[in-house]
């Protein structure tokens, strides 16, 4: 049941991401929900769920994309084991934490991505995506996490128990 209701997340945030969310950027930039729900799940659930969910929903939005399939894969599998480790440390309840976590893991996957397009060859202009792409997103996606994070967390207490 657990497999199904994550999926189901996985697949509500894809759909949302791409169609709704594409039509209302945030200063050129579109929230990127994968990041945020790897981010509250791995942070409510620890390192192991964090690199296995981060895993899967990043190869499904390889897939949806279809660009570099695989990047986003690993990009968010060391997310949710990076904030996964943070779970042991911080009050779950405290919203300032799942805010700063998510700004934070955004402008870390973002920086993983770039480095990664490079490996593929491809050079973007790091100032660029700094100011366009990276510090908006990480705004944009922190607000989303605020206004999501008590429901995740009940959800997932649902889930867990």
């Amino acid at each position: 049941m657990k497999f199904f209701i994550y999926g189901g997340l996985i697949l509500l945030s894809l759909v949302l991401q791409s169609t709704v969310f594409a039509l209302l950027p945030f200063l050129k930039a579109s929230p990127d929900l994968i990041v945020v729900l790897v981010c509250l799940f791995s942070l409510l659930n620890g390192p192991v769920f964090g690199a296995k969910f981060g895993f899967v929903a990043g190869l499904a939005l390889d897939l949806l994309v279809g660009e570099m399939i695989g990047l986003n894969a690993i990009t968010k599998g060391v997310i949710g084991i990076s904030v996964g480790f943070l779970c042991k440390r911080f009050y779950k309840e405290n919203y300032f934490i799942p805010f700063i976590t998510v700004m934070l893991a955004t402008v870390f996957d973002q920086f993983l991505y770039l480095l990664g397009m490079l490996v593929f060859g491809l050079h973007v202009p790091w100032m660029v995506a700094i100011n366009q792409v990276i510090l908006p997103l990480s705004i944009y996606n922190g607000i989303i996490s605020i206004l999501i994070y008590l429901r995740i967390y009940e959800l997932n207490k649902g889930i867990s128990s």
